[in-house]
């Protein structure tokens, strides 16, 4: 009977111990974050905003921001979190606001961006990008602008692989609504192509093509994917669209989500080239503010 007692009182102080340690355990969270939950009548399904706010949109409430519209957001957030302080502390980007594009966390995110992500369809789960572009112009957009202080005149789209392929895609569809693009190894051989043919079909009749744009691939990526986005690249550069400023990059060593963390920071840097910040860096500021 004492040994049963006693496994009891061992029992009994491991699992004590447990709750408290579980609740003492912090948590780390990101500051100056929220998720908004919003039911679109164009796509029928539920859809998550994650808003990233600049540091000092609390402090100026009369101010308005740029807008970056970024794709994945359940799995981004984080890296584009940090990606933002850092370029903010290197005075690289102008303040801007953050919106993710995402779904309540028990959604398939695989199958819902295959619907969301893709113009064409290949299957009953895809080809549905249009009308998620009708949501972000109609219902998230204007929320941002008329609510959250975005400004209409300057937001940027991004996304990888076929977020990637939506970004590009919008820049045909959706001709002036977003003034920059950051492409990172978009998915150019979805659908035997259909970007490729996307542009041909669109230079036949258009020699304008607006926006400030970021084509990037890793070098190590699988060829079949990798040698498709090489010559849509070059594709763009030989058509020579007016008012579009392109920058090509390729990322050597990398693959296919490695690529992100340079690819955002280059990519940001490129879109909001002419809205870079006068002044020094964070580092020069506190060095010579110590001397």
């Amino acid at each position: 009977m004492r040994y049963i007692c006693g496994a009891f009182l061992i029992v009994f102080f491991a699992t004590a111990n447990m709750a408290f340690a579980q609740q003492s355990t912090k948590q780390f969270v990101l500051s100056n974050t929220e998720i908004i939950p919003i039911q679109s009548a164009i796509t029928g399904r539920d859809h998550e905003l994650v808003l990233v706010y600049p540091s000092s949109y609390k402090t100026n409430p009369e101010k308005k921001y740029p807008v970056l519209y970024y794709l994945d957001a359940y799995w981004d957030t984080p890296l584009l979190v940090s990606t933002y302080g850092n370029l903010i502390y290197d005075n690289q980007v102008p303040e801007f606001i953050m919106v993710g594009l995402s779904y309540p966390s028990a959604a398939d995110y695989g199958k819902e961006r295959r619907i969301d992500y893709t113009f064409t369809s290949v299957d009953e789960g895809s080809g549905k990008a249009n009308l998620f572009l009708q949501f972000i112009q109609q219902e998230v957009a204007p929320l941002i602008e008329k609510q959250y202080r975005g400004e209409k005149a300057d937001r940027v789209i991004a996304g990888n692989s076929l977020g990637g392929l939506f970004t590009i895609a919008a820049a045909y569809q959706a001709p002036d609504f977003f003034s920059g693009f950051i492409a990172l190894s978009p998915a150019v051989e979805w659908d035997k192509q259909a970007l490729v043919k996307l542009d041909n079909s669109y230079a036949k009749t258009h020699k304008a093509l607006n926006g400030r744009m970021f084509i990037s691939y890793g070098t190590t990526e699988y060829p079949a994917f990798r040698d498709p986005i090489i010559k849509f690249q070059q594709q763009l550069v030989a058509r020579n669209y007016q008012g579009l400023k392109l920058q090509n990059y390729a990322m050597e060593g990398l693959d296919h989500t490695t690529v992100k963390g340079d690819g955002y920071v280059r990519g940001l840097m490129w879109v909001w080239k002419n809205k870079k910040p006068a002044g020094p860096s964070g580092l020069e500021r506190d060095m010579t503010a110590t001397q």
